[in-house]
């Protein structure tokens, strides 16, 4: 065998891992009690990836696997803080989610991995590619009521006969289980035209998951393609699926970022000019009933919408019977989950100063996330260790990240970092030139 032969066979297997953890599906290999997520594919081949370089450098892990030139230092030397806010956390007494301190070392993990396999450019971008292709086939099948999807929640089933619902839910899990623990059904597995608002996730484990990714995608798609003109299928790929999706949050800092991306006010116009004719024409022959979702999800009393959020700083909410048929009812639950989490915060300085350790396994909004988990000293650090992330990127997850808490998710963790390293390593080639 040649020594090319072997060379690329490697890289082949290198970049084995990389693919599980962006294409495996939802699927629990085992459930624990009380928990929506048990243990999947993806968190085994973190753990092996873990061992097999530990082994590797013998347990030297500083400056092996861990030193200041590694992608993804800043969350490393974040990790103690995180820690600190734990313990003050469990000191004074306020509730906090240990399983948050579990994912944070998850993420460390595949920050190490990934830098230890050191993906190229070619290779991630080819993995957002195909992202995108397979979702899109997957998302029009599932639209059409034609396949299921594996979600991270599971849902219900429906018997076809009796029309009888059958749902599972975390409590009903009682001891470590395997696979379906118990069920004559996967407990991740929503059937076909069964997905709520007909929002389907393709192969991620929700629609709003899936609109981040694509989003995500699609930035380093530009970052390595400058002839526009040839990411046009991509494009139109993305907004079907982002309206299919219904994720309004989503849809806006994709569109805000990708402005600021592309960083050129004549091609700007041309893509705000695309933009309306494209959605344009979904509106007037109802493709994918873009009609109806336009009218329910972006015609929105935006007033009301202002007055309920600044609503989290008063001492108490309006009733929910008040948003009742405005299209503002998630918000409300999400506004409702932000005071809960703000009024723990504000119980004891302390909390203040250093944060809860993390509350809520999720939080509805990544400000939140940061505010209420970190407290006002960790909210300056994060401000701090962001300064060199791109600023169209920052644009996207300040407005992505306003309604949804993005970093819970692995999988947007991971496409965030397959995306910084592009950035990164475009950054180190202009630098070179």
């Amino acid at each position: 065998m040649s020594s090319n032969n072997i060379n690329t066979n490697y890289s082949l297997w290198k970049f084995f891992p990389i693919i599980i953890f962006a294409f495996s599906p939802k699927i629990d290999l085992v459930g624990f009690p009380g928990y929506w997520q048990g243990i999947r594919l993806d968190d085994i081949v973190i753990l092996l990836c873990s061992i097999y370089f530990l082994i590797s450098y013998k347990f030297k892990i500083y400056p092996n696997l861990i030193n200041s030139k590694i992608f993804g230092f800043n969350l490393i030397i974040f990790f103690p803080y995180i820690v600190i806010s734990s313990l003050i956390a469990e000191l004074s007494g306020a509730p906090h989610s240990m399983i948050l301190l579990l994912r944070y070392c998850e993420y460390m993990a595949l920050i190490l991995i990934l830098n230890q396999l050191n993906p190229p450019t070619d290779k991630i971008i080819l993995v957002f590619k195909i992202y995108i292709l397979i979702n899109f086939l997957i998302v029009l099948l599932q639209y059409f009521n034609l396949i299921g999807g594996f979600t991270s929640r599971g849902g219900c089933i429906i018997e076809q006969t009796s029309s009888i619902y059958r749902c599972y839910d975390k409590a009903d899990i009682t001891s470590i289980c395997f696979f379906n623990c118990g069920y004559d059904f996967i407990k991740n597995y929503q059937p076909a035209g069964q997905f709520l608002l007909n929002r389907v996730p393709g192969i991620t484990g929700g629609p709003w998951e899936l609109s981040v990714n694509l989003a995500i995608s699609f930035f380093g798609l530009v970052l390595c393609e400058k002839n526009l003109k040839k990411l046009i299928p991509y494009i139109l790929m993305i907004l079907i699926m982002m309206i299919i999706g219904q994720s309004r949050g989503i849809i806006f800092g994709f569109l805000v970022g990708s402005f600021f991306l592309i960083n050129d006010f004549k091609k700007i116009l041309k893509i705000i000019f695309f933009f309306i004719i494209f959605l344009s024409l979904m509106y007037f022959f109802n493709f994918f009933n873009f009609k109806e979702i336009f009218n329910e999800r972006f015609l929105l009393d935006y007033f009301s919408l202002i007055k309920l959020i600044t609503g989290i700083f008063s001492k108490s909410l309006p009733s929910a019977d008040t948003f009742i048929g405005t299209g503002l009812e998630s918000m409300y639950w999400r506004v409702e989950s932000w005071h809960k989490s703000i009024s723990v915060l504000t119980e004891n300085n302390y909390l203040l100063i250093f944060g809860t350790g993390g509350n809520n396994l999720y939080e509805e909004s990544i400000f939140i996330r940061i505010i209420t988990t970190y407290g006002i000293i960790g909210t300056l650090l994060v401000l701090y260790l962001m300064r060199k992330l791109p600023f169209f990127f920052i644009v996207f997850l300040l407005v992505t990240g306003f309604t949804i808490d993005l970093f819970i998710s692995f999988k947007i963790f991971l496409f965030t970092c397959l995306f910084l390293i592009i950035y990164f390593n475009n950054k180190k080639e202009i630098i070179k030139r």
